[in-house]
């Protein structure tokens, strides 16, 4: 089963290497929805939403030239 990921950023912070995991629980557009906006009433914002099927990355193909 994929799983749904949302990341975000706290208010104030602009780097995107300090983002923070918000939910893994979401299991429809309706649901990811319902976690930004509960998150951007306490000031996060700049979601991102990744997408974890359980297999593990391949970092060889990642800096394959």
């Amino acid at each position: 089963m994929r799983e749904i990921l949302i990341y975000g950023l706290e208010r104030g912070e602009t780097r995107r290497y300090t983002e923070s995991l918000l939910s893994t629980q979401c299991q429809s557009a309706e649901d990811i929805e319902k976690v930004k906006a509960a998150a951007s009433a306490q000031g996060w914002h700049s979601f991102r939403i990744a997408y974890y099927n359980g297999e593990p990355p391949n970092f060889a193909a990642a800096i394959a030239i």
